[in-house]
């Protein structure tokens, strides 16, 4: 599969407010936000076209750790486990330093923390009423995954 760092805005915009995604995706800070009027975030994020199947998103936390998300559009139904486990293996080997990818998963979003157990990631802990949405306090399910 090719994976590709992307600055076009256009097609990140199109990725981050499609219908499927959005609303996975958005909290309270976010619920009355239009999505035509919505720009996406460039400095410093990381976001990686995966064919045409959406975005892998990766949010620098240190020297080493990123904070990783996924923009897969409905094209890619069944195909997030074997998306996900290509575009891990592509990034820790154009790598020659030690790296370690992050989620935090709304525990409401059951195929996400689904998703992350199935392509390696290590359940690392609950972070518990960290994710307000429609008024309601959700606990973020913490995964991690370094290369070693």
């Amino acid at each position: 599969m090719n994976f590709e760092i992307t600055r076009d805005q256009e097609y990140i915009k199109y990725c981050l407010t499609h219908p499927y995604v959005w609303r996975n995706s958005y909290d309270d800070a976010m619920k009355n936000v239009d999505p035509e009027l919505f720009f996406p975030p460039m400095s410093g994020v990381l976001y990686v076209k995966a064919a045409d199947f959406g975005l892998l998103i990766g949010k620098p936390v240190n020297f080493i750790t990123y904070d990783v998300h996924i923009a897969l559009l409905p094209i890619a139904r069944g195909m997030a486990k074997i998306i996900c486990q290509e575009a891990i293996q592509t990034f820790f080997e154009s790598s020659d330093k030690p790296l370690r990818l992050t989620a935090s998963i709304p525990s409401f979003n059951i195929k996400t923390i689904k998703l992350a157990g199935d392509v390696g990631m290590e359940f690392i802990g609950i972070n518990k009423k960290s994710f307000l949405r429609d008024g309601v306090l959700f606990d973020q399910h913490l995964f991690g995954l370094s290369k070693e």
